[in-house]
């Protein structure tokens, strides 16, 4: 078997065009991995809950109640994509009915979020997420468009390696001078 450096003793010592052509390549690369990343802060899924609307003539106990309580993750939290029905809430606050007091509200039905969500941005403005509602059953919409987007990278490659590939072996025009006239 041949010795590495007695395979690689053309390409000469480590001077300072090969630093630069080496810091400048791997410089080069750093926005290739920005690239790659960019998904984890953009489509984010910050906490979210059904949206209450103010404008549905409910009494502030009965909007606190508004969202059901479920354990996840072994924690009490308001549901995400869920909420009691506000035509019922509606109608126990006009009765002035006291909630889990005249009216056990685990007993109301639930209803998704017909009115949207409220997101938090104790972190984020805005993310895909919260721009086009892909949570509860548009939650696969996120690693969809990101599959797609890094099938779309997977062609890329192969279509513009074989361009540039091609564009090497062009035939160059020849230059007729006077000599050769």
């Amino acid at each position: 078997m041949r010795d590495y450096d007695e395979i690689t003793s053309f390409l000469g010592t480590w001077g300072p065009f090969q630093k630069l052509v080496f810091f400048s390549l791997a410089f080069s690369i750093l926005p290739n991995g920005l690239v790659g990343i960019y998904i984890v802060f953009v489509g984010d899924t910050p906490p979210h809950e059904c949206l209450v609307p103010e404008e549905s003539n409910i009494s502030e106990s009965w909007r606190n109640v508004s969202i059901p309580l479920v354990v996840q993750d072994g924690l009490v939290k308001r549901s995400s994509c869920s909420r009691y029905s506000l035509d019922q809430l509606r109608n126990f606050s006009l009765l002035n009915y006291v909630p889990d007091v005249d009216v056990n509200v685990s007993q109301i039905q639930q209803e998704s979020c017909l009115d949207g969500w409220k997101y938090s941005k104790d972190i984020y403005q805005s993310t895909i997420v919260t721009e086009w509602d892909l949570v509860c059953e548009n939650e696969y919409k996120e690693p969809l468009a990101s599959s797609i987007y890094f099938l779309g990278v997977l062609v890329g490659t192969f279509i513009s390696g074989q361009l540039s590939d091609r564009c090497l072996l062009l035939p160059t025009p020849h230059h007729t001078t006077q000599a050769n006239r």
